[in-house]
């Protein structure tokens, strides 16, 4: 492996990622349509803490604000390292949840979850839908990666993305129902909508995905020698490709039905951070997910207070961060 970083250092940047983090975080809490005091925020702490009657800003933060963030820190832990995890898959930096079709394919799961689900119920079922298309897509992209080269391949998902996504515009507008998010969220996505039901059932199924596909690090090191040099080594690659893009599946569903359809996280991340860490994925995947949490949580911060009291869509803003980066990833392949 190439540009290895020393554990030490890599225990540096990920110290200071999390750092990074807890700030970043804390100072979303206190921004909004209208602004939180570092010390309001200690005192509803206190008295969280002591049951005490709160006052209006303890309603905003507990039951608007805090479950946003903490929706925002998991999304982009899961989108970032999702990316991380498709790209030593595919042993290609193009890949990403979006970009192939796993967020739209999850989309259509979702839809029709949200729309068998009663309004304020755990979103039990459309976490269930969305999970199960996202890892049908998944196990079915392993075969056609085995087919075709990197370059199709990709068209190919850009392809099923923009059908599976039409296919959920057509059930959201037929079915017009209260129940289902707008065709905004499963275009761009938002945060706006976060509860504590909805991040309550997606953490429960991203934290084991994400943990699991952890393990799978030194085996998606091997891969980037190519499929035969890693099962002579001992990861078989036909069993276990499978296994790890219907996670990135499960992980994806769960996912959408947290914040919609966000683009380019799970491609930005990476790329930036393996310059800086080195190319290991035990702690490439680690290392993205703190970074795509702080990422999300900025964005999601801004998308909620450039234009307010208006929201912008949080997928506007990664997309126009990461869409000038893929074309100039293209640019750079087409030129080498």
């Amino acid at each position: 492996m190439t540009n290895e970083r020393s554990p030490a250092q890599v225990g540096v940047w990920l110290g200071l990622g999390i750092v990074a983090l807890v700030g970043t975080m804390t100072l979303s809490l206190m921004l909004g349509a209208f602004a939180i005091s570092p010390r309001e925020i200690l005192d509803w702490i206190t008295r969280s803490a002591s049951d005490a009657p709160g006052a209006v800003n303890d309603r905003v933060l507990s039951s608007i604000r805090l479950p946003r963030v903490l929706g925002a820190a998991l999304l982009g832990a899961a989108l970032a390292s999702m990316g991380t995890v498709l790209q030593g898959t595919y042993r290609t930096q193009l890949a990403d949840a979006h970009l192939i079709g796993y967020s739209s394919a999850a989309g259509v799961g979702a839809a029709v979850g949200f729309a068998m689900t009663p309004v304020g119920a755990f979103p039990f079922v459309p976490v269930f839908l969305a999970a199960l298309t996202g890892a049908l897509f998944g196990v079915g992209s392993a075969t056609l990666r085995a087919r075709a080269g990197r370059d199709r391949f990709i068209l190919a998902g850009v392809a099923f993305g923009f059908t599976f996504l039409a296919w959920t515009g057509l059930f959201v507008l037929i079915v017009d129902s209260p129940r289902v998010p707008t065709l905004l969220f499963f275009v761009f996505g938002t945060l706006s909508g976060t509860t504590w039901r909805i991040l309550g059932v997606a953490t429960m199924v991203l934290v084991p995905a994400l943990a699991i596909l952890w393990r799978y690090g030194p085996g998606l090191d091997l891969m980037s020698l190519g499929d035969r040099e890693a099962t002579n080594l001992g990861f078989n690659t036909a069993r276990l490709v499978p296994v790890i893009v219907g996670l990135v599946g499960v992980a994806v569903g769960a996912a959408v039905v947290l914040g919609g359809v966000v683009g380019f996280v799970g491609l930005l991340v990476p790329f930036v951070l393996r310059p800086l860490i080195g190319p290991a994925h035990r702690t490439l995947i680690p290392a993205s997910a703190i970074a795509g949490a702080i990422a999300v949580v900025v964005l999601d911060t801004l998308a909620r207070t450039l234009a307010a009291p208006a929201e912008i869509p949080l997928g506007l803003l990664t997309a126009a961060v990461g869409g000038p980066l893929l074309a100039w990833m293209l640019l750079r392949r087409a030129a080498a």
